[in-house]
């Protein structure tokens, strides 16, 4: 029998490299790092092994510079040691030689040197087919990891290129060589680096699925590091989805795990993203409170390149705010930093969002300034995601100049810009810009000269929106598409479309907690609400296009969408007037009077009841498409739960007020008095005592305390 005793087991004692890789899975780069320094000096091949583990650390620590010029100094001694060294030896040279070029090729991808990254990759890949002609068993499958880390690498290269097809090729056989040795970790990164390639590429159903493959093996693996990571990525999907409160729920499940095991650039990542989110929904107040928090975090880490994110994420949020000159500021420090780490990607990207900057800030020399250094940099780069921005900030530049050869000259860059997208898709966010810049400067043209045929172009640029929106599941696209829809509907003068078409936008944005803009649009509704007799006098005097746009406030939706600008609303809340439930006959089987002063029956009774029996018959035919009217001064809104007709009568905001109606009805629908409601709506008498007091219990807490 063994010493040991019964039921015990000696630990093994890992090698102090597999340490490091272990804690670097794990994300705790500063206990690797430490090993890493207090590592007694090797020699040999050893030492160079040490060497290209110390910058895989530093990769994640973002010391770019460091790792490339150490890498360099490896290559160069196995060189010198290749000639002293037999055969066997040289095999083990060129393997470390490789590990040394991928965490070289990462190094030269966060600078922006992608060519420069390309390169070495194919040198790599050389390399492996030398050490795969000797058809040597031993060390085969360490051959094919190796191998499929370079095709990662550059897949993802090509994916910052814009190359998306080409890099979705080679990041499916990366993912195929990790499914062949069953190296589960590899195959994460694999279904990772898909999923992100098919949401640029606006395919979010594919995206993910291979997000979810992801989180499930993670899950299986019990890495917390990487789980966080999924589900991130899985946030980010939901979040370009539109589904907010989902990718809200993704972000702070990664969260709390990324602050478990004290990862501090995850976790301001994570800050970050969740920023974005309110950001989105329009609580700006909140998503500047986590961009401002994972700015301190990413002070603390000293990565330069995740400093400027963090900074960019700022500056676009203080121009969305009107804040310009802190937005200038803000991306000029951002800009900064980018020069300093020499990405000329990321310098890029900067360099644009100060074009638009400037731009809002009416100093045009300095943003045709920017826009020469970003032409350079496109001459010096072969990369098409610079390339369209490059071209994209022109336009925008021209199209702010009112000249009509300039104006020309934009529309001109602008359609070459969707049409081609639609061969080959690049970024589909630039495309969407493009789109509506091109609308407005139709919409001006349009203003000018009233003619039909260019009401038409803006037509089918919306309708353009509509399709991509869709494609890419982006519920807030979708949502501005249809209430531009809703608003060209009315210069058609037809109302009735319009009015469908802002219901059926608020619907969505209720729906998908995109709270700010649904309160918009239900202001809207009740402004259309407010000028139908101004719209029915256009339609009897035959009103040119000019005025109904004018009217219908068009160029300012379509400057608001290419700005995005802060939603403002009037924050003010509904006046209750009057509660009505009515049957399908027309008749009412309810009624609330909440203010006594006001002598509502007899006018209600014989002004609106009179009529509502037609009024019914269409709410019931046509269910979910007209929840409002305005009748004097007061508007009522519908909600129909057959066989019951919900008729909130108020003075006010229609947002507000269908925010109460619609809690009402669900605390009733889930209530005891349901199915006597029920059975009266179908035979059309009155609510007994008893029932009439657990309906006034409900309302008072919704309608009178609030």
């Amino acid at each position: 029998m063994s010493n040991e005793k019964q039921g015990e087991q000696a630990e093994p004692v890992l090698d102090p490299l597999d340490q490091v890789e272990l804690l670097l899975k794990k994300g705790k780069v500063e206990e690797a790092i430490k090993i890493i320094e207090g590592r007694e000096p090797e020699e040999g091949l050893e030492e160079l092994r040490c060497r290209v583990v110390e910058c895989k650390c530093k990769n994640f620590q973002g010391e770019f510079e460091q790792v490339i010029e150490i890498t360099e100094k490896i290559i160069k001694e196995l060189e010198e040691l290749e000639e002293l060294v037999e055969q066997r030896g040289n095999q083990e040279n060129n393997r470390i030689r490789i590990d040394a070029l991928n965490e070289q090729v990462w190094a030269l991808h966060r600078l922006g040197r992608l060519e420069d990254g390309l390169e070495k990759v194919e040198g790599g890949l050389r390399l492996i087919a030398e050490l795969q002609e000797l058809e040597e068993k031993e060390g085969e499958n360490e051959d094919k990891d190796r191998k499929a880390r370079l095709l990662n690498n550059k897949g993802v290269i090509c994916m910052q290129k814009g190359e998306l097809d080409e890099a979705l090729e080679l990041c499916k056989d990366c993912l195929a060589i990790k499914e062949e040795i069953g190296e589960k970790r590899g195959m994460v990164g694999s279904y990772n680096n898909i999923g992100i390639i098919y949401l640029k590429k606006g395919e979010l159903g594919q995206a993910l699925g291979y997000s979810e493959k992801a989180l499930v093996i993670n899950e299986q693996l019990g890495n917390k590091q990487q789980i966080a990571r999924s589900l991130n990525n899985i946030g980010i999907i939901y979040l370009r989805k539109g589904e907010l409160d989902r990718a809200l729920e993704y972000y702070e499940k990664s969260l709390a795990i990324k602050e478990e095991i004290g990862n501090k650039t995850d976790t301001a990542s994570s800050l970050n993203n969740i920023g974005n989110v309110y950001r989105r929904k329009g609580e700006l107040d909140k998503a500047l409170e986590n961009y401002e928090k994972s700015l301190v975090l990413m002070e603390e880490m000293g990565n330069k390149l995740n400093l400027s994110c963090s900074l960019n994420s700022i500056g676009e949020l203080y121009q969305e705010l009107g804040a310009l000159e802190m937005a200038f500021n803000t991306q000029k420090q951002c800009l900064e930093l980018r020069e300093e780490i020499g990405n000329n990607l990321e310098i890029a990207y900067s360099l644009y969002s100060l074009i638009g900057v400037t731009i809002d800030l009416e100093e045009f020399q300095q943003a045709r300034d920017y826009l020469s250094t970003l032409q350079l940099i496109n001459t010096q780069e072969e990369n098409k995601r610079v390339d369209l921005r490059c071209r994209l900030a022109e336009a925008l530049i021209l199209k702010m100049s009112k000249r009509r050869k300039n104006l020309a000259k934009a529309e001109e860059i602008l359609e070459e810009i969707v049409v081609e997208e639609e061969k080959e898709i690049i970024e589909h966010q630039l495309t969407v810009e493009a789109l509506i810049n091109l609308s407005e400067i139709l919409l001006d043209e349009l203003r000018l000269t009233g003619e039909e045929e260019i009401l038409d172009e803006v037509d089918k640029k919306v309708v353009k929106l509509v399709e991509i929106a869709k494609e890419q599941q982006s519920y807030t696209l979708l949502t501005e598409s249809y209430w531009l829809k809703a608003q060209l509907a009315l210069v058609r003068l037809d109302l009735e479309g319009a009015r469908s078409l802002l219901t059926q936008a608020q619907v969505l944005a209720e729906e998908k907690g995109l709270e700010r803009l649904a309160r918009k649009i239900s202001s809207e509704h009740d402004q259309l609400l407010e000028q139908l007799d101004q719209w029915e006098e256009l339609i009897a005097k035959d009103a040119s296009i000019a005025e109904r746009v004018k009217v219908a406030n068009l160029e300012e939706l379509v400057g608001w969408m290419a700005r995005k600008r802060e939603i403002i609303i009037e924050e003010k809340e509904d006046k209750p007037v009057m509660l009505m439930l009515v049957a399908e006959s027309g008749l009412p089987i309810y009624s609330k009077q909440f203010d006594p002063t006001k002598e509502l029956q007899d006018m209600l009774i014989s002004g609106f009841l009179s009529s509502i029996n037609t009024f019914v018959q269409e709410v019931f035919h046509t269910p979910g498409m007209i929840r409002r009217i305005m009748h004097d001064e007061y508007t009522l809104s519908f909600n129909l739960i057959e066989p019951i007709l919900f008729c909130y009568v108020y003075e006010g905001q229609s947002y507000t007020a269908m925010k109460k109606l619609n809690k009402l009805i669900t605390e009733v629908y889930e209530s005891e008095v349901w199915p006597a409601l029920e059975e009266v709506g179908k035979k059309g008498y009155k609510l007994r005592n008893g029932e009439i007091a657990q309906m006034e219990g409900m309302m008072g807490e919704i309608f009178i305390t609030n």
